[in-house]
């Protein structure tokens, strides 16, 4: 038996809790962003992906918050200075990106709290974190709300400058897996290890014919 549920009919709460336990594993952002004062923030964001690559295009949402609506500071630090740095979170740092998702106030420095470490980057003004193996320094394109409600999206659509990336996770120039052991996001306290037992391949099919 299925249960059915009314999006209408259910609080942001509740809402985020089926969303985020059946779109998952989600791939994690850790966005560095600066105040317009130049104050850093680095925070994890899960809903996240890749949308083209000719221009490089990611996008990520910045949500307004579940509890009362407000505005999250990496949301406002885009809006000011429209440039951040989206790098992926691997095992070895999952403990401290946790740290960085604590609501902080503004102007606490997430680096700072969390033991990460901010390096310089080359095109943009927020720094990279060093532990990542794979980080993208972004400018904004495009800012779009979508609603104003508790738990409302924010799409954040970046377009990307540079790409960095650990020499110690490519095999035969190609990043592996294995090598990068990322974790995604789940629903709850839940998370996954993208490496090991739990990767398979599939072959593509071919092309049907002409």
């Amino acid at each position: 038996m299925m249960k059915s549920l009314f999006a209408k009919e259910l609080s942001p709460k509740e809402t985020l809790e089926i969303l985020t336990g059946g779109v998952s594993p989600r791939p994690i952002a850790l966005v560095s962003t600066l105040s317009q004062d130049g104050k850093r923030n680095l925070a994890p964001f899960s809903f996240f992906n890749a949308f083209g690559s000719n221009p490089p295009i990611i996008a990520f949402s910045p949500a307004r918050k579940t509890r009362d609506g407000g505005l999250k500071d990496t949301y406002n630090n885009l809006i000011q200075t429209k440039e951040c740095v989206v790098q992926v979170v691997t095992y070895a740092m999952a403990k401290q990106v946790n740290v960085c998702s604590a609501e902080f106030k503004p102007g606490v420095d997430e680096f700072l709290e969390s033991g990460l470490t901010p390096i310089p980057s080359l095109k943009v003004k927020p720094s990279r974190v060093k532990e990542s193996p794979f980080q993208m320094e972004c400018v904004l394109k495009q800012m779009v709300p979508l609603g104003e409600k508790p738990g409302s999206g924010n799409l954040a659509i970046c377009e990307v400058l540079v790409f960095h990336i650990a020499e110690s996770v490519t095999k035969n120039g190609v990043m592996h897996p294995d090598l990068l052991d990322l974790v995604a996001r789940n629903g709850g306290h839940f998370y996954t290890r993208a490496s090991g037992k739990a990767l398979f391949e599939l072959e593509k099919p071919p092309l049907p014919p002409s």
